[in-house]
């Protein structure tokens, strides 16, 4: 090995040694930054809601870590130029430039004469051979910087411990979330399900589509526990609205019936009241509008008459409308007009497979309902609240509570009359203005004798001392029956206030927070 190649190989570990030092000592460097970094973003994060423990401690991990790791990286693999290094070589080791001016002698031949060159290398050589990087330039980091990192950690391991509750707050929000997501899906399957059932018209699936799909929108729009419940309360009830319990009543009384025409061999309403009985009204519709009056003899009209008669008392009640069509087909056999009766008959049957469909309605609607209030029970769940039937149960008791602690007064002597009002009516979505809770006093005692009239009179000692002054009595001043002088809106900000702290706490369950804030909204 000539004496340039061994000078180059003393310059190459020389350069090694010094981006290994620089590597290491912006590594740590990177490592305070890093941890700085996720220290603000983490702790931010987690106010925010965007972590859960073990996301942020992945998190604190790989910012601290990758951001040491580039500035590592970054600083090691810097270019070096090799002048510049042999340059830096002589000066940390005062080696009087003689690195440096080898190699320039070396890439310039013609300055200076071959002897001198050597004698230069050679010198160079030597000088750099008596130098080892490692142990005349060792590792060394500022002791600011060593401990700088061991703060960060130490302010990063009290944020975690002191942010318990928001990682479990965010872990509860995002089962909310996913259970929001499922329930969302299940009814994309519910509206499937109503859009391809054969048993309804199109209109009645318009009508059972309608608040689904509205209800699909608004979760989309508003993935919060408290928006989801609000919405999936409201779509039970619009669905629940949807049912009419007169076809339900009608049809009961229609099977009922049933029964007895069915039970009446050889008559015109046999077959109709079989179907009935079997629970068939759409086939006895049919069978009801088959019949001609005019083929009927004489004894088959009176027994058709009567049949119409007991149908149509039977529905009176629950289906006006069927009973007077049944009435008016039974006079207009009674007065021998067949073509009035077959109408009256076909209108009759019309009317039932009507009933028919709004009781399929019916079952589709509380079939809709009974699923929404499973999904907002599932909702409430993964929040960690009640179910729809432990709210409702919650608020039942409570008010039988509040009616039984007020028994026996008077409403005019029970300060609470007018806000136990209020609370009981904001349990229905269709409240209309009250009177403010004041009623005409109602006298609920009244005194009387003993035994009743002509009994033993009692008397009372009415505690009069000397100079008949009544013992325990003192002057005092008429009381001013006036009306109250306080407005209601300095009070409405105290009773606005103890509504949040209650809504805050939990004591209200989910599902009424949004009627009572529209309550106070109107007060406003």
């Amino acid at each position: 090995m000539n004496a340039l190649s061994e000078l180059h190989l003393h310059l190459d570990r020389w350069i090694r040694w010094r981006r290994t030092r620089r590597g290491l000592t912006w590594g740590v460097r990177g490592l305070s930054l890093g941890l700085l970094l996720a220290l603000l973003w983490g702790l931010t994060g987690t106010l925010q809601g965007w972590f859960v423990e073990s996301e942020f401690a992945a998190f604190v991990t790989l910012v601290s870590l990758g951001v040491a790791t580039l500035t590592s990286m970054g600083a090691a693999l810097w270019p070096l130029p090799r002048l510049q290094a042999a340059r830096d070589f002589d000066r940390a080791f005062h080696l009087q430039e003689r690195i440096s001016t080898a190699l320039e002698l070396h890439a310039m031949p013609t300055l200076v004469p071959e002897e001198l060159r050597r004698r230069q290398l050679k010198d160079a050589v030597d000088a750099a051979r008596r130098v080892n990087p490692q142990r005349s330039l060792p590792l060394r980091i500022r002791p600011l910087e060593a401990l700088l990192p061991f703060v960060l950690i130490g302010l990063i391991l009290f944020g975690y411990a002191q942010s318990k509750s928001f990682f479990q707050e965010t872990q509860r929000a995002r089962a909310v979330e996913q259970v929001i997501q499922e329930q969302s899906e299940r009814l994309e399957e519910l509206l499937k399900e109503v859009e391809i059932n054969p048993a309804l018209s199109e209109e009645q699936k318009k009508a059972l589509s309608a608040p689904l799909q509205q209800a699909l929108q608004e979760l989309k729009q508003n993935p919060t526990q408290e928006g989801a419940v609000s919405v999936l309360v409201k779509t039970g009830e619009q669905l629940q609205a949807l049912s009419a319990p007169q076809a339900e009543k009608t049809l009961q009384a229609l099977e009922q019936t049933g029964q007895e025409l069915a039970a009446q061999e050889d008559t015109p309403l046999q077959a109709v009241g079989e179907q009935l009985k079997n629970g068939n009204p759409i086939h006895a519709a049919a069978e009801l509008a088959k019949i001609d009056p005019s083929q009927l003899s004489s004894q088959e009209t009176r027994q058709l008459t009567q049949q119409l008669q007991q149908m149509a008392q039977a529905v009176q009640e629950n289906n006006p409308q069927l009973a007077q069509q049944l009435n008016q087909a039974a006079q207009a056999l009674q007065s021998g007009n067949a073509a009035a009766a077959q109408q009256a008959l076909q209108q009759a049957a019309q009317t039932i497979t009507q009933a028919s469909q709004q009781q399929i309605m019916n079952q589709a609607a509380r079939q809709a309902a009974a699923q929404v209030q499973q999904c907002t029970g599932q909702v409430l769940a993964a929040g960690g609240g009640n179910t729809p039937g432990q709210a409702t149960s919650s608020a039942g008791q409570s008010s039988q509570g509040n009616a039984a602690a007020g028994s026996g007064k008077g409403t005019g002597e029970n300060p609470n009359a007018q806000a136990g009002e209020a609370g009981s009516s904001s349990n229905s979505p269709n409240n209309q203005p009250g009177d403010g809770g004041e009623k005409t006093y109602e006298q609920i005692y009244a005194p009387s004798l003993l035994g009743g009239e002509g009994g033993p009179q009692v008397g009372l000692n009415s505690g009069q001392g000397e100079g008949g002054q009544v013992i325990g009595q003192s002057p005092s001043a008429p009381i001013d029956s006036g009306q109250s002088l306080v407005p209601y809106t300095e009070v409405l900000g105290q009773y606005e206030e103890l509504n949040r702290r209650a809504i805050e706490s939990g004591q209200i369950p989910l599902e009424f927070t949004q009627i009572i804030r529209r309550y106070f909204d109107s007060l406003k």
